[in-house]
């Protein structure tokens, strides 16, 4: 990401001032904002990220800002608005008591102290004082760090006083400094300046110590699960250097052969309990649905869709209005049919969740439905079947194909013989292809690197004449790999084996063929297969077995299996075979 410079026509406030969170990634702009440390723990992310809709600029108006781009940047700075007041009102107040308790949780695992004693004492004297002044110190401590807002506070003087008399009285000062001599002695100091630059000293001195403890207490109240300000932050500090003091303490008495009694500490408190996440959700919609790869492939891309356009992953802030605006930019920017899809797929995964307990507002679950979304404008393109000429051709150019792949070889004269599923071809091994009760098959079953699309997809298609004429037989029983179409291993975007294998096919209708209306594809064999069949008045449910479709007709679930494979390899044959090339 890198920032983006806006400008505005002269007299105009600079974009960059009205609008000083907009990013861009590559020319898509976001608004990114870091969250402060001690909000992160209860945002649990380190930014508020959202992709911002619309061009930047107004077409025809050089300088000026979209509507949509700065309505844009407008809601997306009230929800991060939203978010960290939220998360400021669950950082948590702890008690002494509580405090206490950290240190305790902090102390169980904590080394020997007894070496850094002295630097440990000072450390706790130090935030004390800078307590009682209500101080509050940054990790990492500056060089120059300023006590000037002190200044002015009533009790100045005998805070600083007593520090400079605990310090000086230490038997071996560490890093300490020496104090201006009236200090130690508790006499009236007219200007306050010098307790400011004592006040001032020490703390640069001692930085790296007190950047240090800051660092350990924020390690603590993490593991703990607590979320607090700086200022209790710094006050859980204090009481692990002064658990750290007492503990060396401890160790010197014992060392000396003293009795010492155990420190006492309370229970530590109980953080809040981490939040279910989306990808949490989306686990848990696979565990329970257990869907196709390249179906949890596209449902982890819309969470993530989603997570970036509202910029948290917190299955419990999900709030229908940002469901709302997610939706609204969808429309903008996709076709109805694409928008449906992904809301569907979005709360396939949220419903899922929710049967299983997980905390989905149901207004938000309500909004990801598309009722009322306006229906596409025209007739949507559907896949036609080949033509009798294209299917000639494509049938004969699969004669020239001799290249590494025998798929580019079969690939064809299977889909327009068998009419099976691109997918289902790939994934053919050579024990598929067997003669069974005398009708050779090619047997379509599920296995472990393959899934089906649904359950009547199962099946045995009868091998026609024309493929047997045309060698596929012989041919098959020659192959000994795991499978009968050797792929490369499919890229992660895709994880169907026949993903190289459909971009090669493409290009032999496109290129080779010469094909060029995209209604056209490898599946339009499917559709031809499908049209031959009923040309020629084949019963209906001979029809959904041959092409594994789903039936509505109940008696035909019932009998799906009873079809015998002779009448089957009939109507295969039954088909017209006179586009056949020579």
């Amino acid at each position: 990401m890198q920032p983006l410079i806006l400008h505005t026509p002269s007299g105009a406030a600079s974009a960059d001032e009205r609008l000083p969170y907009v990013v861009l990634r590559g020319t898509v702009p976001y608004y990114k904002r870091r969250i402060p440390p001690e909000l992160r723990p209860v945002v649990e992310a380190s930014t508020f990220t959202v992709r911002l809709q619309g061009p930047i600029h107004s077409s025809g108006r050089p300088g000026r800002l979209s509507p949509t781009f700065l309505a844009s940047y407008s809601r997306a700075h009230q929800q991060a608005e939203q978010r960290l007041a939220g998360a400021r009102h669950q950082l948590r107040e702890l008690s002494a008591i509580e405090q206490l308790g950290v240190a305790g949780a902090w102390a169980k695992r904590a080394g020997p102290q007894a070496s850094s004693l002295i630097l440990n004492m000072e450390a706790a004297a130090i935030f004390r004082a800078a307590d009682a002044l209500g101080l509050i110190l940054t990790v990492p401590i500056a060089e120059d760090w300023s006590a000037a807002a002190a200044g002015s506070h009533p009790e100045l003087g005998s805070v600083v006083q007593e520090l400079a008399r605990e310090l000086h009285f230490l038997d071996h000062p560490g890093y300490a400094p020496i104090p201006y001599g009236d200090l130690v002695w508790g006499e009236k100091i007219a200007n306050p300046t010098v307790y400011l630059r004592y006040l001032e000293a020490c703390v640069r001195q001692a930085a790296a110590g007190l950047s240090q403890w800051l660092e350990r207490a924020h390690e603590q109240l993490e593991t703990l699960g607590l979320s607090v300000s700086p200022e209790q932050r710094q006050q859980v500090a204090y009481r692990l250097a002064n658990t750290a003091a007492a503990l060396g303490h401890q160790e010197q008495q014992i060392q000396a052969g003293r009795h010492v009694a155990p420190l006492v500490f309370p229970d530590p408190p109980q953080g809040a309990t981490t939040s279910l996440r989306f990808a949490d959700a989306v686990q848990r919609w696979q565990e329970l649905r257990d869907p196709a790869p390249k179906t949890q492939l596209d449902a982890q891309r819309r969470i993530e869709e989603l997570q970036a356009h509202v910029g948290h992953d917190r299955l419990d802030q999900l709030t229908p209005e940002q469901v709302t605006d997610w939706r609204a930019a969808l429309i903008a920017g996709c076709s109805t049919s694409t928008v449906r899809r992904k809301l569907a797929l979005v709360r396939a995964v949220l419903q899922a969740a929710v049967a299983d307990g997980m905390p989905v507002d149901q207004q938000a679950l309500e909004r990801l439905s598309a009722k009322g979304l306006r229906e596409s404008g025209g007739t949507r393109q559907q896949r036609r079947p080949f033509t009798r000429e294209e299917a000639a051709l494509l049938w004969k150019l699969s004669r020239h194909q001799s290249g590494p792949r025998p798929f580019d070889r079969w690939a064809f004269p299977l889909g327009l013989s068998l009419g099976c599923r691109l997918e289902e071809l790939a994934g053919l091994r050579p024990c598929d292809v067997c003669e069974i009760d005398g009708v050779w098959v090619v047997v379509i079953q599920p296995t472990e690197d393959r899934r089906l699309k649904t359950d009547s997809s199962a099946r045995r298609i009868p091998l026609p004449e024309a493929l047997v004429r045309e060698g596929f037989i012989t041919w098959a029983q020659q192959q000994n790999g795991d499978f009968l179409f050797p792929e490369p291993p499919p890229p992660a975007a895709d994880p169907r084996r026949s993903h190289y294998a459909s971009v090669r096919l493409a290009k032999l209708i496109r290129k080779q063929a010469n094909i060029k209306d995209p209604t056209a594809v490898f599946h339009s064999c499917r559709h031809f297969v499908a049209q031959s069949l009923v040309d020629i008045g084949t019963e209906q449910r001979v029809i959904e077995q041959l092409m594994g479709h789903s039936s509505r007709s109940m008696t035909a679930r019932y009998s799906r299996g009873g079809i015998p494979l002779q009448q089957l390899a009939a109507a295969m044959e039954a088909r017209e075979w006179g586009w056949l090339p020579t």
